[in-house]
């Protein structure tokens, strides 16, 4: 756990943990590279931590959180697996098709 936090009571982390859940749940459309970092740093791991909990090397990490990388889907698992989360596809509303345009009416 990150040194420039205090540790937090059990309850607190769990809270804190749903708490992550929840936000990630409620924006499916949050990049990758967004989601592992607010994960990661609302768990309060340092990269070193996290690269040591999920097998990934604190050199990808760094770049997947910076936009610099685009990890392989066997990564991005690897990365989400410590949440209970796997990368997936979700099925959005498709937008409306645009309404045709107006024809001039026939004399």
């Amino acid at each position: 756990m990150d040194k420039r936090y205090t540790p937090l009571a059990p309850i607190e982390q769990l809270q804190q943990r749903i708490a992550l859940l929840d936000t990630v749940k409620q924006q499916p459309d949050m990049p990758l590279a967004q989601a592992i970092r607010l994960l990661r740093t609302g768990l309060r791991l340092t990269v070193p931590e996290y690269s040591r909990l999920t097998g990934v090397a604190p050199r990808t990490i760094h770049a997947i959180e910076a936009g610099n990388a685009n990890p392989s889907v066997n990564t991005a698992n690897k990365l989400l697996q410590p949440f209970g989360l796997t990368l997936g596809i979700t099925h959005t509303t498709p937008r409306s098709p645009p309404a045709p345009p107006a024809s001039p009416p026939f004399p």
